[in-house]
């Protein structure tokens, strides 16, 4: 239904930002400029928004993936351009919309935490891959390890309660910037990390 994904795409948003608890039916039928009764006409319950919004986010990080698997750019290129896509969404995921996923629809988190797992761990395997097929990725590099390490490292976010870093720097560029930094350098070979160096330069984050 039409109205219904147009409807996901205005409260996905709102839920990352704000959590899931505090944002009310009320204030969803207010952000969608309808009433209460006309959103339970679309949606059963505040459970089927939420599930909905996963979903809306799994599209998401398929067709960014999707569509850069498809380009002729390096692994190193191709990396840079598809973290400053998810980033324009990702970001805007706050700790509190994790907790309450966690703690008010452990189902629903259990399954989207399964599948970000296996997502991340099979695009960083190829990732890893291809970037030694090019000369750019270091090749002592075990890409099955890698592809473990990453979906650990990644999953940083989905803890809040490890409070080594504030919200406000998980979901900081900064903190993406450096990251990425940090791991690009680790994985690159010499002729890997002068083409980082060269996008580093030309300020391609």
């Amino acid at each position: 239904m039409k109205e219904k994904d147009e409807y996901i795409e205005k409260i996905t948003p709102l839920f990352l930002q704000y959590g899931i608890k505090s944002v009310s039916m009320d204030d969803i039928a207010t952000e969608l400029g309808v009433s209460k009764k006309t959103l339970y006409q679309v949606f059963i319950d505040k459970k089927e928004l939420v599930t909905k919004t996963i979903e809306h986010i799994k599209s998401d990080m398929e067709n960014i993936i999707r569509e850069y698997s498809k380009s002729n750019l390096n692994v190193i290129e191709k990396e840079a351009r598809q973290r400053k896509k998810y980033m324009e969404t990702y970001l805007k995921i706050k700790p509190t919309y994790v907790y309450d996923l966690k703690k008010f629809y452990p189902t629903v988190f259990h399954d989207f935490m399964e599948y970000k797992t296996q997502l991340i761990s099979e695009t960083t395997r190829n990732f890893v891959q291809e970037g030694q097929d090019q000369g750019l990725f270091r090749n002592d590099l075990d890409p099955e390890f890698m592809s473990k390490l990453t979906a650990k490292l990644t999953f940083a976010v989905f803890h809040p309660e490890i409070d080594t870093f504030s919200e406000s720097d998980l979901t900081s560029k900064r903190f993406s910037d450096q990251f990425f930094i940090y791991h690009m350098n680790g994985i690159c070979s010499e002729k890997g990390r002068k083409l980082l160096n060269e996008l580093l330069k030309d300020e391609l984050l």
